[in-house]
């Protein structure tokens, strides 16, 4: 049986939104791997997220200010993907990305 509080994880599901396709054989991906590479791959979301949303304040051309409000919302999705498989600080990535979105509309 599995521990308190422990869920089954569908390994192919968090493998698939990882890699952003389906795996052969991905029970064989350990969850400390994919745990890592979720962390990475939503650190790097935030990075361009926070760059982005810098921009949409910050410059004064309009086609720039569009293209970074887009630029956060897609990789904003991207992390939403990750989120069914995220513990609390990869959460917590995902809710300084949303705090730091608020306000830039997407035009």
């Amino acid at each position: 049986m599995f521990g308190i509080g422990k869920k089954k994880i569908d390994k192919g599901a968090w493998a698939e939104a990882i890699y952003g396709k389906k795996l052969k054989n991905p029970e064989k991906e350990s969850e400390e791997q994919l745990s890592a590479l979720t962390t990475g791959l939503l650190m790097q979301h935030h990075r361009i997220i926070l760059d982005s949303v810098r921009l949409v304040h910050t410059t004064k051309n309009p086609d720039t200010r569009a293209g970074r409000a887009e630029l956060c919302h897609k990789h904003y999705q991207e992390m939403l993907k990750l989120k069914p498989f995220c513990n609390k600080e990869q959460l917590d990535i995902i809710r300084n990305a949303e705090d730091a979105m608020k306000g830039v509309k997407l035009l």
